[in-house]
């Protein structure tokens, strides 16, 4: 009862540790890595963030059972592959979710640029679809057959380098490098997959040079607690304010 700096603090820590060392528990990814466009993809990244060769990007929607915050909620987002002196790395230009607390966790800690939206995600036997939509306008629609198993070959779908911007309108801002931990469940192809993409003003991710699909999956994982991020660069006040689209509005 009552709140004091003490018990505030108690109160995040349990947040951030349950006892198993996890925040999210059978984190669902439904995933198409795309080839992107390294021209186009260019203006809606940081200064200093080159995409990674051969260019590529997950465009995925994303569904959360268990997490230590208690909520059950969806995400569709915009992973693009870039370089770090670490190797292949992440980062988000574009993602929308429909909590409230995701939304606020992921934007004022990670730098994930989260925007209120509608989706809906389902998995019935081995048919999956999702569909992800804002303002009136249907953004992603995907759709498939779970297929085979992958296993030693199957790449991370988020415990890579992150690189995100964390800015304010008016102020500075910075670069955060961060490397959330991944333990896999299980992964899976996704056959007969079907993928829709119509942009908006608002969320332009028809802009962003996305291409052809080279393939779809489906990953489900364990996210252990991960180090704190640090700025690795600042950021003029110009980015945020010539980036409201797909960052804000």
């Amino acid at each position: 009862m009552g709140r004091d700096l003490r018990s505030d603090l108690r109160r995040a820590w349990r947040l951030s540790d349950t006892g198993d060392g996890l925040i999210y528990r059978d984190a669902h990814y439904f995933t198409a890595t795309v080839e992107v466009d390294p021209k186009q993809m260019k203006q809606w990244l940081p200064p200093g963030i080159k995409p990674a060769g051969p260019p590529r990007a997950d465009l995925f929607t994303a569904h959360f059972p268990d997490c230590n915050y208690g909520s059950v909620y969806e995400e569709a987002g915009l992973f693009v592959h870039i370089k770090t002196v670490r190797g292949t790395g992440i980062h988000c230009p574009w993602i929308i979710v429909n909590d409230d607390v995701a939304l606020i966790l992921g934007r004022e800690m990670l730098g994930y640029p989260k925007k209120w939206a509608d989706i809906e995600w389902s998995l019935d036997g081995d048919h999956i679809h999702a569909t992800a939509g804002r303002k009136g306008t249907r953004l992603i629609s995907m759709s498939g057959t779970l297929g085979e198993v992958i296993t030693a070959s199957a790449p991370p779908i988020i415990g890579r380098p992150h690189r995100n911007a964390v800015s304010l309108l008016g102020g500075f801002g910075s670069i955060r490098a961060f490397t959330p931990k991944e333990r896999p469940i299980e992964v899976r192809r996704v056959e007969d997959f079907q993928l829709t993409v119509t942009g908006s003003e608002r969320d332009p991710i028809d802009q962003m040079g996305l291409g052809r699909v080279i393939e779809a999956r489906l990953h489900r994982v364990d996210l252990p607690t991960s180090r704190v991020l640090f700025p690795v660069r600042p950021l003029s006040p110009l980015f945020a304010a010539s980036r409201l689209r797909p960052r804000v509005l």
